[in-house]
């Protein structure tokens, strides 16, 4: 069973002066700029079915130290027909194939559709983003700043 995530009311919009403790990993329409939902921020990963293989996929992340994405690492059971399933790049752990990345993602832009099964995973929680279909989403962690003394 999936657990929601809890949507947090962020005071002064998603470009308001975050504090330091209080990082959140929030999702935002792009079209609109609103703020969809907002989570404690942590590693986190999105989760989809390949259009191709049909199997899930699962794209692992951090944030960096002002807020940046890291993408880690990225896991799946194929990565496509004829393809081999040795070689470099990658390792088998748990009966999926796993390559390891450390590659910046200066915005992260998806768009989802329920036959994708799209989900963002962080912790405990696993928030449904297909519940905004069709509708670019960005994920992000805003910069926090400093209260002036």
């Amino acid at each position: 069973m999936l657990a929601l995530a809890t949507l947090f009311n962020v005071t002064g919009g998603p470009s308001a002066a975050r504090d330091c403790s209080a990082r959140m990993i929030e999702v935002l329409d792009v079209r609109e700029g609103t703020l969809l939902a907002s989570l404690p921020a942590q590693p986190f990963s999105l989760l989809w079915r390949n259009s191709v293989t049909l199997g899930m996929v699962q794209a692992d992340y951090i944030l960096g130290l002002h807020g940046q994405i890291i993408q880690v690492a990225e896991r799946f059971a194929a990565h496509g027909p004829g393809m081999a399933h040795d070689g470099a790049g990658w390792r088998i752990e748990g009966g999926q194939m796993v390559v390891d990345l450390n590659r910046d993602i200066p915005r992260l832009i998806l768009r989802t559709a329920t036959a994708y099964e799209n989900r963002l995973i962080a912790g405990d929680i696993t928030l449904d983003l297909t519940q905004w279909p069709a509708t670019p989403l960005e994920i992000l962690s805003p910069d926090c700043k400093e209260s002036p003394q």
